[in-house]
């Protein structure tokens, strides 16, 4: 069951069986067990217009106002808002595990634990650090982007106006990470969630 509060646009009646979701700016996104993708709300951009072949999905991601899915073949498929290319998938996200979307930028996470990111990069948010490999997780922010390396190290680039790619010393036991619009946040296998 899918839940909404706030300003958003309401959960369509009938939603089940939902595995993944995603919200973006006035609009939303579901991934169902059967690989299905369902959106909902705002659809200015396009960004609620399933394209076709999209399914079956793993996931789904939503930007401010473009949405990606990870389909079941390991590439992406990315629909709606296109001012930064951001819909415009490199032909080297291929093998993928994991996606993530920031206002108008894309990051991509491949089975060999690199990172393939497209889109805004005005803030160099989709300059993917040379030599960044073993990654294991990634998240977007607004505009700055994060990575989960297999030490548990963290790599951060784009926007630092908030401190937001400046990593806090002593890291190396992360798992997870999350990107707000302005902040970081990672969680340790040994003491829990760092803001």
């Amino acid at each position: 069951t899918v839940v909404s509060w706030g300003t958003g646009p309401a959960v369509p009646a009938g939603l089940t069986s939902v595995t993944w979701i995603a919200a973006g700016c006035g609009f939303n996104l579901a991934r169902k067990s059967d690989g299905t993708v369902v959106t909902w709300g705002g659809n200015t951009f396009g960004q609620t217009t399933v394209p076709a072949g999209t399914t079956p999905a793993i996931s789904v991601a939503a930007g401010e106002k473009h949405s990606l899915a990870l389909r079941a073949n390991g590439t992406v498929a990315a629909w709606g808002d296109n001012t930064f290319d951001q819909t415009n998938t490199p032909g080297t996200a291929t093998s993928v595990t994991a996606i993530a979307c920031g206002y108008d930028h894309n990051l991509a996470l491949k089975a060999d634990g690199t990172v393939v990111a497209w889109g805004r990069n005005d803030s160099g948010q989709s300059t993917v650090p040379a030599g960044l490999t073993g990654v294991t997780a990634i998240a977007a922010g607004a505009y700055h982007s994060l990575a989960v390396k297999n030490d548990g190290t963290l790599v951060a680039w784009g926007d630092n106006s908030y401190g937001q790619t400046t990593i806090p010393s002593g890291i190396t036991t992360a798992t997870q990470v999350a990107a707000g619009e302005k902040h970081s946040l990672a969680l340790l296998a040994d003491v829990g969630a760092l803001c």
